[in-house]
């Protein structure tokens, strides 16, 4: 429709009289906290007034968590002073915006002048921001101009002027431009420079400190006096904070119960600010303590306008942690602006910290219409952030080239009870645990019993990537909170209160129906509850640890304000502990009834499957030699398959069928893998696109006020694009490999013929918008046809302006004058019949309305017109309000295929870690398919086998060969000299069994054994030894662990067994554990040992051979050894201790003393082994050898 209002341009509109305020000279927002400005005639305030113009509150409580804020730590932070750290490179930022900006974004930030000269606020107070250093030994300064605003990263021409004074700081609310709204600011004495500089935010302080002792500072609030005259340094800076001196907030401190620290009950989320206090502060900050009283735990970014502000304590860790410079003056306050909110809000959740975005969720217009008497907008706390909680979000950017799955524990635990086991009564102690992968929206659910050494517990530790625990408080035992203290030492800990935040099962199953989150409820939760009754809230004893550890999950997410995005995926997996077929308290099973093979935690630990034993990083560890995958959801899965080895032969051998299929396809694999590379982290993708899709009305990030989203919006487009794109090289993939090869493996055939079929539904995201234009502007246009909703409100407004057009048509017949013409554009004046005189001059239609006119025409509006200009103006805000939601409902009906885009990813996942096991075991470097054989008869035969992770590093690595049960005897027991290999060959054994039944081919030149039900490895305990426990112990445990749940299916190997106590007692263990495995278990078995005598009893023993690790002594030199690194047959004939002690630089003369007495020892020996020898001829009735032996002691000499 067009319309002719463009002859005649309109005149600028006069600003009415409400807007003659914005004549007022600029603020900073520094004002917002500060107190009211100066008047004329009116005392200065000193920095010690208390008075205010605030309303008294005489009720007013606040309280705050915890004694500062909690980053990753071992256990509950000491108070200690904070202290500066060193100084390094500071980039500033400098943001300038004029009043007219102000006004022109709806955020009049004039008040009164609180200077006495004439030189305007905003042209004198800069507000100053951090940005990543660049070089430590450099400080650089940028001030950045209204001229630069495209050159700066964070700079929006927008930006609210924030400017900094030496003077009496003052900061306006830019929303609210409350002059009423301040903060009491000590005057300073000098005036500040019209040019922000490093100085603006106070200089660090020269003195350097560690960056430990500068960490610790940041999040433990000092004990100090309450005498601000102090001369302890607070956060940093140099300087005393007002913070620093309220004794309220150390020495006196109190939760918002009143509680003491020393009070067992006492809450250190939150704490009680006095009321006094609160009465003398601004509507600003009585706000800011507001949130903060009840997140003491937490960092606050405070919205204020376009910038996060950090407050006190806040600052403090600002000021350590992000390198954020303080504001002038002693209360310590820094900020940056809303954009660099995802680098600053991941920094600190990487360092273990807690963040709240707290963000405006009104307008001064809305708060006019609130009809509130508050100087203050409201504000909001949007998203809690945690290390466990992260969930990924628009406003985070981009991840990392990798993202591990990391988890938040919730674990319950139940006192030890006594359970039978059917041969004894056993203690064990019970555990309900909740898992979940906030990025994923993955839940493992599960309730098991475990020993009192935690066996299970440990193992989920060793399982998962722990990153953060919630425990009920007083509910863990001093055992469960040293294994949690050493098992996952980085992990940020906090605890629920009984009841109201740890919930009963009874309790979640009530929380959970009244949210909703569920449309079906989930099979892994319904296995505890009644079926036969929906409404029933009864939950089952053997499932009521779980649900109230799901019950203090869900409570932590919805503090976390997450728990509706996570919850409505409905991704619940039932957890069971690898070893749960053999449950302390049931029969042993058989090897047919278990799916994985079982690594408890001290194999994993023991084989460095994850990471290694060094420094705990990946280099190194099993997992890093094997794993070729290029996608992230490929990596977890192919980690998931290293935990979980199979066990069926059935299923190993399909798995190395499609491996060996793959293997010689390696142009093909290539290909694959560089489409596979272009994709994102399409699971994370999959769960941000539900979050996005869900529709939350109560959330407060929908009231929320963004300066920065048409960026977000960009964000959240560019995802969903790269998700589309994603899946279309799926399908691209899916093809490559159907017409690649005609495959026979079973596992390849049924990927090509179970991949779901997205070609309908990518080809209808395809058409439903234009994604170069949506990526431009940050808005989804949907086609016509594909959304209803969006295309209705077009439609109205469509017919309307139809309607509009035949009425002009109507009255050109009417008057018989073809040059009537619509005439206006703004939403009231528009539609106007611009009639010329002439044809009105005879008779003028009475519904004619005159509106304007010009030199020879009138304007008119009819009542045809007003209504529907008032038709077209609801169409409009409808079709407005659609174009809005189009995003959110694009996602949503993405969303409806979430199970097939699901399964795809699955299915993609799957073909990466088959592609990287192709690369691995097509390498060139000798590795051999495993022949997996089915027998009630175990065994083991690998021809010289090699570790994978050392062959690969070393290239003289010394192959060997492992023979367990079949003729060769299920036992090995193992001697030979320190440094000559045994714990290689220990590890290699079981690290080659692990691949093999992973679906890998081997290093070695063949390889053939029967499934392996279970791994045990006994080799170390400085884990355990750091807990406290003594290694005798630590040994006794781990070994009673073995020969309670080993199976004869099982691989144990088992090192130095007895060392931690004396050489009689510790042989005596040795003998016994050996007895048991060779007789009543029957597992295959490698036993390292120096016991010499324990391996003489066992030399004619038909079900064990004898092997050592060969070196050669040099025939010069007894004490020089070399060691060969190879296993030989027999008995080693000594332990080369003192040639070890050689190697390792001990004094001669200690070796030499040493020498003598192990000559000493020897002889002793020596008649023990005659003995031995003369009870085994006994026991074999052969006397002939009794005879001899007779002969040679009658011809030996008589000692004295």
């Amino acid at each position: 429709m067009k319309q002719s209002g463009s002859a005649k341009k309109t005149p600028p509109k006069k600003p009415a009289a409400a807007d003659s305020n914005s004549s007022k000279k600029q603020q900073s927002l520094l004002s917002f906290f500060s107190p009211p400005p100066k008047k004329t005639g009116a005392s200065v305030p000193s920095s010690g007034d208390k008075t205010s113009s605030t309303p008294s509150n005489d009720n007013a409580i606040i309280d705050t968590p915890k004694k500062g804020i909690t980053p990753v730590s071992k256990s509950t932070p000491t108070q200690v002073t904070p202290k500066p750290i060193a100084t390094k490179t500071q980039v500033e930022f400098t943001p300038k915006q004029s009043a007219k900006k102000l006004q022109d974004n709806g955020l009049d930030d004039s008040s009164a002048d609180d200077s006495d000269d004439d030189v305007p606020l905003a042209k004198k107070r800069k507000r100053l921001s951090q940005n990543t250093p660049t070089s430590a030994s450099k400080k650089k300064s940028i001030a950045i101009s209204d001229d630069e605003d495209d050159e700066a990263e964070w700079n929006d021409k927008d930006d609210v002027d924030m400017e900094s004074s030496d003077d009496d700081v003052s900061l306006v609310d830019e929303d609210s431009g409350s002059e009423d709204d301040t903060v009491k600011r000590r005057p300073a004495k000098k005036k500040a420079s019209t040019r922000a500089s490093s100085s603006s935010r106070g200089k660090k302080p020269p003195t350097p400190t560690t960056k430990s002792s500068a960490k610790k500072s940041a999040h433990v609030t000092p004990d100090k006096s309450s005498d601000p005259s102090s001369s302890v340094v607070g956060g940093g800076g140099g300087m005393v904070r007002l913070h620093d001196s309220w004794p309220w907030l150390h020495a006196d401190r109190r939760d918002i119960e009143g509680r003491k620290p020393s009070d067992p009950d006492y809450d250190s989320r939150t704490l009680r600010v006095p009321a006094e206090f609160l009465r003398k502060e601004t509507p600003a900050m009585q706000q800011w303590w507001q949130v903060k009283q009840t997140n003491m735990d937490t960092v606050l970014f405070f919205k204020v306008g376009k910038f996060y502000e950090l407050f006190h304590m806040d600052a403090d860790v600002g000021f350590n942690e992000l390198e954020l410079n303080y504001m002038k003056g002693d209360k310590a306050h820094s900020g940056f602006p809303e954009i660099a909110y995802a680098k600053f809000s991941a920094t600190l959740v990487s360092r273990g910290y807690r963040v709240a975005r707290v963000e405006q969720t009104e307008t001064p217009d809305m708060m006019k219409m609130r009809g509130s008497k508050s100087k203050v907008v409201s504000r909001e706390i949007c998203s809690l952030l945690t290390p466990g909680t992260n969930t990924i979000s628009f406003l985070d950017g981009s991840q990392g080239p990798f993202s591990e799955a990391s988890y938040l524990l919730t674990l319950k635990e139940q006192t030890a009870t006594t359970a039978s086991s059917g041969r004894k009564e056993q203690q064990v102690v019970e555990f309900g645990v909740c898992l979940v992968d906030c990025t994923t929206g993955v839940f493992h659910v599960g309730q098991f019993t475990d020993s009192l050494q935690r066996d299970r517990l440990r193992t989920l530790l060793a399982q998962f990537h722990v990153v953060e625990i919630v425990v009920e408080r007083h509910g863990l035992s001093l055992e469960t909170k040293a294994i949690l203290t050493h098992g996952a030492s980085g992990a940020i800990k906090s605890e629920l209160k009984a009841g109201t935040e740890m919930w009963d099962a009874t309790k979640t199953v009530r929380e959970l129906k009244a949210a909703g989150y569920f449309a079906v409820w989930p099979d892994a939760l319904t296995k505890w509850m009644d079926e036969n009754d929906p409404s029933s809230v009864v939950v089952h004893t053997n499932g009521f640890l779980a649900m109230s550890a799901l019950g203090g999950c869900v409570w932590n997410l919805r503090r976390s304000l997450i728990d509706q995005e996570l919850l409505s995926l409905s991704q619940f997996q039932t957890y069971t502990p690898p070893d749960a077929a053999s449950d302390v308290s049931s029969s042993k099973p058989t090897l047919l009834a278990q799916q994985y093979v079982v690594l408890d935690g001290h194999t994993i630990h023991n084989l460095e499957l994850l990471r290694n034993n060094y420094n705990g990083q990946r280099t190194g560890s099993l997992l890093a030699q094997l794993d070729q995958t290029v996608t992230n959801f490929g990596k977890r899965l192919f980690e998931e398959w290293l935990l979980k080895p199979l066990c069926g032969v059935n299923a190993i051998n399909a798995r190395l069928d499609a491996v060996e299929e793959l293997v010689p396809q390696h142009s093909l694999v290539v290909e694959l893998r560089t489409v596979l590379k272009t994709m994102p982290d399409l699971e994370h993708h999959l769960a941000r696109i539900h979050a996005l899709g869900v529709l939350r009305p109560d959330h407060p990030d929908s009231r929320a006020i963004m300066y920065e989203s048409s960026q977000y919006n960009v964000r959240k487009i560019k995802n969903f694009v790269a998700t589309l794109t994603g899946f279309q090289a799926s399908v691209q993939i899916v093809h490559s490999l159907t017409q690649a090869n005609q495959w026979t493996s079973d596992m390849l055939t049924r990927w090509i013929s179970t991949f779901p079929d997205l070609k309908d539904k990518l080809a209808y995201f395809d058409k439903a918008f234009d994604k170069n234009v949506a990526l431009k502007t940050g808005t989804i246009q949907p086609q016509e046809g594909m959304d209803p909703e969006y295309d209705d409100a077009v439609a109205d407004v469509s017919a309307i302006e139809t309607d509009l057009d035949e009425y002009l048509d109507a009255q050109r017949a009417a008057l018989k004058c073809k040059s009537i013409v619509y005439w206006g554009s703004k939403k009231d004046d528009r539609f106007q019949l611009e009639v010329p005189e002439s044809a009105v001059a005879a008779k003028q239609p009475p519904e004619y309305e005159l509106k304007s006119k010009k030199k020879g025409y009138k304007r008119f509006h009819t009542k045809f017109i007003r209504d529907c200009l008032q038709r077209l103006a609801a169409a409009e805000e409808r079709r407005e309000a659609a174009l809005k939601d189009t995003a959110r409902r694009m996602f949503a009906n993405f969303d409806k295929s979430y199970a097939d885009w699901k399964r795809a990813v699955h299915q993609l996942a799957v073909l990466d870690c088959l592609m990287s096991l192709s690369l691995v075991s097509g390498q060139s470097e000798g590795y051999t398919r495993p022949e997996l054989v089915q027998t009630d008869q175990p065994f083991l035969d690998i021809q010289q086998g090699r570790h994978p992770a050392i062959a690969s590093t070393v290239s003289d690595f010394i192959p060997n060969d492992t023979h367990l049960g079949s003729d060769r005897g299920s036992m090995m027991l193992l001697s030979g000299p320190n440094m000559g290999g045994k714990s290689t060959l220990l590890r290699q054994t079981c690290t080659l069994v692990l691949m093999a039944q992973m679906g890998c081919f081997v290093p070695a030149e063949s390889c053939r054994l029967s499934p392996v039900d279970r791994i045990f490895t006994r080799l170390g305990a400085s884990d355990r030894i750091l807990a406290g426990q003594s290694t005798l112990f630590v040994e006794l445990a781990e070994t009673a662990t073995i020969l309670n749940h080993a199976t004869q299916h099982s691989l144990v190997i088992l090192d130095e067994l007895g060392r931690g106590t004396s050489t009689f007692d510790g042989t005596s263990i040795a003998y016994g554990v050996v007895e048991h495995l060779l007789n009543t278990t029957g597992c295959r078995t490698m036993f390292a040992t120096h016991y010499h005598s324990l391996v003489e009893e066992y030399v004619d023993h038909a079900n064990v051979t004898l092997g050592h690790m060969d070196c050669m002594v040099d025939p010069t030199n007894e004490h020089k050894v070399v060691f060969l690194y190879k296993l030989a047959d027999g008995i080693c004939p000594k332990s080369y201790g003192l040639n070890v002690a050689k190697l390792a630089d001990l004094p001669q003369q200690v070796i030499d003393v040493a020498a003598a007495k192990s000559l000493q020892f020897e002889q002793v020996l020596q008649e023990s082994h005659a003995a031995v020898q003369v009870r085994q001829a006994v026991a074999r009735k052969d006397v002939g050898f009794l005879r001899q032996l007779w002969a040679q002691l009658a011809a030996e000499p008589a000692t004295s």
